[in-house]
């Protein structure tokens, strides 16, 4: 058994491992969202997609929601790191949402 000191030696050791493998990795973005409404309003979503394509230093995320509910109780909230413009938002095509979920299925491969 490990003396009270070579305990806490080891515990700060271990700290100064996560903060330094912490440090050293990448910076990374983290996706979350939220429906808001009025408090009697039934808002209902069984199931949301989103997709999340990169390119150089350039993010897009398309979202597509089942959402069902009055409309005027509704609304999306989704963090991000600025703030976008009208012209940054677009309704896309549900097909490559299709497209992309065919794609990414699993497959039994032999």
């Amino acid at each position: 058994m490990l003396s009270l000191p070579a305990r806490r030696t080891r515990v700060a050791a271990s700290f100064a491992l996560v903060a330094a493998l912490a440090a050293a990795s990448p910076s990374v973005g983290a996706f979350c969202g939220f429906y808001v409404g009025k408090a009697d309003a039934k808002l209902f979503n069984e199931a949301s997609q989103v997709i999340l394509a990169r390119d150089g230093d350039r993010t897009v995320i398309s979202m597509r929601n089942d959402f069902r509910g009055e409309l005027t109780d509704f609304a999306l909230v989704v963090p991000v790191p600025v703030v976008l413009q009208e012209s940054q938002i677009h309704i896309g095509d549900p097909k490559i949402f299709e497209r992309i979920e065919a794609y990414s299925a699993p497959r039994l491969a032999e």
